[in-house]
């Protein structure tokens, strides 16, 4: 299987910094870009093939439930956010996983596990 290509979405630097080191530590995920706000994590998935989102929630702008609302199309997303209180309309949208910040890496690993499965099931990759 490819590796699957990623993108960090955070407005915030250190926990978007965190995130993009988390992604490079795994071996099969590849981080494409990473974005600190909606409309620029839009440029980038119009530009490249984007599998999956790492994405925050409570950004200015665009938040990361109305952005995904906003797209037709959409890569798979994981939530990665401060607030507990989003995540049923997470489920609602579908979302592969909801982590609660600060992510401890055995969480963030289980999420990417999970992501995995998801591709690999469904062979788009």
């Amino acid at each position: 299987m490819n590796k699957i290509r990623c993108v960090a979405v955070d407005d915030e630097p250190l926990a978007l910094a965190l995130l993009a080191d988390n992604i490079n530590k795994v071996p099969y995920l590849e981080l494409v870009a990473t974005c600190e706000d909606a409309l620029e994590t839009l440029e980038v998935i119009n530009r490249e093939t984007v599998d999956l989102l790492f994405m925050d929630i409570q950004m200015p702008g665009l938040t990361g439930t109305q952005f995904l609302k906003s797209l037709t199309q959409r890569p798979q997303v994981i939530f990665v956010t401060a607030y507990e209180q989003y995540a049923l309309e997470g489920f609602n949208l579908n979302v592969l996983d909801y982590l609660l910040k600060p992510v401890p890496m055995a969480r963030f690993l289980q999420a990417t596990e999970k992501a995995r499965e998801f591709f690999s099931r469904t062979k788009l990759r």
